[in-house]
C-alpha cells in the first residue's frame, strides 16, 4: 500500500502546471487531480504504516487515470494548429474520464477507510 501511495504522490507532483496557453478550465481539472492524488497518496502511506496488506489496485487505477487526463490536457493545450472540433472531442473524453475519477476516488477512499 505504501508503494501505491507513493505512486499517487508522484503523479500529483508531476501533473503539469500551466502551459503555453492559459486555460482556467484545464487548470481547474489539474488542481483537482493534484489534490485528490496528494490526499489519497498521503492517506495510503499512513495506512501502510499502521496496517500490513490492503488492496492497492484502486489507488493505482486512480493514478493511471490521473496521468491519462493530464496527458490529454497537454494535447488540448499544445496543438500546433488549433482545431475546435478536435479540442471538443478531447474535452469530451477528459470530462468522461473525470467522471471515472470521481468513482475511483470513492473506491480508493473506501480501500483506505478515509473520506476525501
Amino acid at each position: 500500500m505504501d508503494d501505491a501511495g507513493r505512486c499517487l504522490l508522484s503523479v500529483a507532483w508531476n501533473i503539469r502546471t500551466g502551459g503555453p496557453r492559459a486555460d482556467p478550465r484545464a487548470d481547474e481539472v489539474r488542481e483537482r487531480l493534484r489534490k485528490v492524488c496528494r490526499e489519497l497518496g498521503h492517506a495510503a502511506c499512513r495506512f501502510a504504516a499502521g496496517e500490513p496488506g490492503g488492496d492497492p489496485v484502486p489507488l493505482l487505477r486512480l493514478a493511471d487515470r490521473a496521468y491519462e487526463v493530464d496527458t490529454l490536457l497537454l494535447l488540448v493545450g499544445t496543438s500546433l494548429i488549433p482545431d475546435a472540433g478536435r479540442d471538443a472531442r478531447w474535452w469530451g473524453e477528459i470530462e468522461r474520464l473525470m467522471g471515472e475519477v470521481d468513482g475511483m476516488v470513492g473506491a480508493a477512499s473506501a480501500a483506505l477507510c478515509v473520506a476525501v
